[in-house]
């Protein structure tokens, strides 16, 4: 699941993000507050797909230089309407039909 996750972020394939994610799922990204932005704080799929959506659209959110780690864990470089950042996805929770169900990023 983390290559496809990684896969999309990098084409900026807002939909199949979403499809990797449960209709209730949490995703955090803490990096933005490393420029005096808010954090995303995300809950549920289709807020999730909304976001990226815009965020894609706007050119507020780019990933390079994917590098999967393990079967959880990724890391990348990834633009916030500003500076690279390194940062690194964990997905921490799976439900039941193998969906993420809590995702969290982080700078690396």
């Amino acid at each position: 699941m983390i290559e496809r996750v990684i896969k999309a972020l990098t084409e900026k394939d807002y939909n199949t993000i979403a499809e990797c994610f449960s209709d209730d799922c949490t995703y955090i990204d803490y990096c933005p507050s490393l420029f005096g932005e808010s954090g995303l704080f995300i809950y549920g799929k289709y807020s999730l797909e909304m976001i990226l959506k815009n965020k894609f659209r706007s050119g507020a959110f780019e990933v390079s230089e994917p590098l999967v780690e393990s079967e959880t864990r990724a890391s990348f470089f990834s633009v916030y309407d500003g500076p690279y950042v390194f940062a690194r996805l964990d997905i921490e929770e799976y439900d039941d039909a193998g969906l993420i169900k809590k995702a969290v990023v982080h700078p690396a």
